[in-house]
């Protein structure tokens, strides 16, 4: 099977999609698929790589961090082109894209004219969900109908997708899966690497919060949660990470960035912060350094595959009431779950974990246990077959590539 995925970034670019692509083309190859991506451009890397089996093709025209709505509508031909030649070249039997229900309706335009002249089906999914009142959101809304099959990273996305006209029979959910081999508990050799790779860390007790540093991913509410945790365990240390090599829409992150910061300031926590972007090959050393990791989003968060990441390496987890979370996380056995905004009960939640160490190993042992059972990268990718199998399968035309540009 031949496959050519579409998103807007992929790593060095960090975050939950792009870990999440780094891991399933991957195992899609392992399945004896061929799988190519089209994605941003990254300054200073070539713009033809192979990663792991799958040809990885870099474009100026997928770079949201570069393209604004208007120079998108201004360069329409161009991307058109430069999306029909990838289709050419690696002409696959379906295209996967990720996340293209939203940003714009160009790439989507044009993904659905190849589909109809050539008969590719098309795969969604569907990483996120936006305000009912973006306007973007509401125009990309009225294309639910070019997708062949769509894939929602958890229910709460699969309800939303549903409440804004897509069809329940195309949706299926699948959640992410994590590699075990990637992402494991802390050795003594660990222990070893991290005192030689983060000296800072040393003597201090680690909660982390591993997202881009910004309000929607609730940095500030970690601060201010910080606040009251040092009170009683004043050797706490909070590690940020983020700061850099996200895909930034519109240029706001660093603006919150520079917000969170006055808030550190304002705080006087500056001792007890320790703010750093951590390469994606770097992440897990980080996650195993921690006592704790924290995750309280102020927005619906889809998924969060930071759960996965921190219950792989046996760390209990803190996250709020949001979006697709509690689909994971059950209150007081793989972690806890707190009201979305309450910088208060994330507090306590770390304090009963801090001054019981043997309850925070029991959390994390059984999040471990939990995601070996349910949420590896191996069972993600054999459902993600699935769907493309019972696409292929009933798929009624042929495809024909000799009408593709």
């Amino acid at each position: 099977m031949r496959i050519a995925q579409l998103h807007w970034a992929f790593p060095p670019i960090i975050g939950g999609v792009e870990s999440h692509l780094a891991m399933l083309g991957p195992e899609l190859v392992k399945n004896n698929c061929s799988v190519s991506l089209l994605t941003g451009a990254v300054k200073g890397l070539s713009h033809e790589d192979q990663y792991e089996g799958m040809y990885i093709k870099r474009t100026q025209y997928l770079d949201l961090n570069s393209l604004s709505p208007e120079k998108i509508r201004a360069q329409a031909k161009e991307i058109k082109h430069e999306i029909e030649e990838f289709i050419n070249k690696v002409r696959p039997d379906l295209i996967h894209a990720h996340n293209m229900h939203y940003f714009s309706p160009v790439h989507a335009d044009i993904l659905y004219e190849i589909k109809q002249a050539n008969g590719i089906p098309l795969v969604l999914t569907a990483h996120n969900v936006w305000a009912d009142a973006d306007q973007v959101w509401q125009e990309m809304n009225k294309r639910v109908h070019i997708w062949d099959a769509v894939i929602a990273v958890s229910d709460f996305i699969k309800r939303e997708l549903i409440r804004v006209g897509y069809d329940e029979r195309k949706i299926s959910t699948i959640h992410h899966g994590i590699d075990l081999d990637r992402f494991k508990p802390c050795t003594l050799q660990d222990t070893h690497k991290i005192k030689l790779k983060y000296p800072q860390f040393t003597g201090r007790r680690v909660i982390f919060h591993p997202a881009r540093m910004s309000l929607d991913k609730g940095c500030h509410i970690s601060v201010k949660a910080l606040k009251l945790i040092s009170k009683q365990f004043p050797e706490v240390l909070l590690v940020l990470a983020g700061t850099g090599k996200t895909v930034d829409w519109g240029s706001q992150q660093q603006q919150e960035v520079r917000q969170i910061f006055g808030l550190i300031e304002e705080l006087g926590l500056k001792d007890s912060v320790f703010v750093s972007f951590f390469a994606w090959d770097e992440m897990p050393l980080v996650y195993k350094a921690a006592e704790i990791c924290i995750y309280p989003s102020c927005f619906e968060e889809p998924f969060g595959l930071v759960m996965l990441e921190s219950m792989a390496t046996a760390k209990p987890i803190v996250v709020s009431r949001a979006g697709g979370m509690p689909e994971v996380v059950q209150n007081g056995v793989n972690g806890f779950v707190v009201p979305m905004e309450n910088a208060k009960e994330l507090a306590d939640k770390c304090c009963q974990l801090l001054a019981d160490p043997k309850l925070s190993r029991q959390i994390g042992s059984r999040g471990r246990s939990m995601v070996e059972k349910r949420w590896t990268k191996e069972i993600m990718t054999d459902s993600t077959l699935q769907v493309y199998n019972g696409l292929l399968n009933n798929r009624s035309i042929d495809v024909n590539f000799d009408t593709v540009a």
